[in-house]
């Protein structure tokens, strides 16, 4: 086990690319063959300086609104209901990474658990049930939930605040650069988590 992690009181954990392996090439798969680029670009690419998929995150608009965005964009109006369908269905397409198996260890090391996750609802909850292990968590700060999403510094202060966590004895563990630059300016200790060569 890597010593941040024994040396750790806190960990707050990322889920996508650090729990969770989450592969937009492979979630748009879902789609038939002749949508998946056109898909993939109107989720995932930015629009206006964010993408479809970040105010997705966010929660803003409604997952009804946001799903005729991206069927639109993609030039398949039509395909609106597909779109929810997949913004429901998608966490089942993720695979599970070496820090989720290790999340029982942890626990019964005494660790406290959190997560801080950019992610969607009601995608969210779909992947409580479908990730047990998530379910051991001692806390969890979504940004659909909260309307804010990482690498805004409230968020990393609103968990902080929520379970009377101290950053500066706490670990933070994301995929993304900039949210660690965020996390380390309001004082937890970080560790830009890399996918492992086997999963890329």
């Amino acid at each position: 086990m890597d010593e941040r992690l024994l040396k750790a009181k806190n960990i707050v954990f990322d889920i996508g690319n650090v729990l969770l392996r989450f592969r937009p090439e492979k979630v748009c798969t879902f789609f038939p063959e002749h949508m998946r680029s056109e898909m993939h670009e109107a989720m995932f690419m930015p629009d206006i300086g964010m993408s479809r998929w970040d105010m997705f995150d966010l929660g803003v608009p409604d997952n009804e609104t946001i799903a005729k965005s991206m069927a639109e964009a993609a030039g398949f109006k039509e395909a609106k209901e597909t779109v929810l369908q997949f913004l429901e269905a998608f966490p089942r397409l993720m695979d599970e990474m070496p820090l989720y198996r290790m999340l029982p260890e942890l626990k019964a090391m005494g660790k406290r658990i959190y997560a801080l996750t950019n992610y969607p609802e009601p995608s969210f909850s779909r992947t409580l049930e479908l990730y047990p292990h998530l379910q051991l968590m001692d806390g969890v700060v979504v940004s659909s939930r909260e309307k804010m999403k990482k690498p805004d510094e409230r968020i990393f202060r609103l968990i902080a605040k929520r379970y009377a966590i101290v950053p500066e004895e706490t670990l933070f563990i994301d995929d993304r650069a900039d949210n660690i630059a965020a996390a380390a300016r309001v004082g937890y200790k970080t560790w830009h988590y890399q996918i492992p060569t086997e999963m890329l």
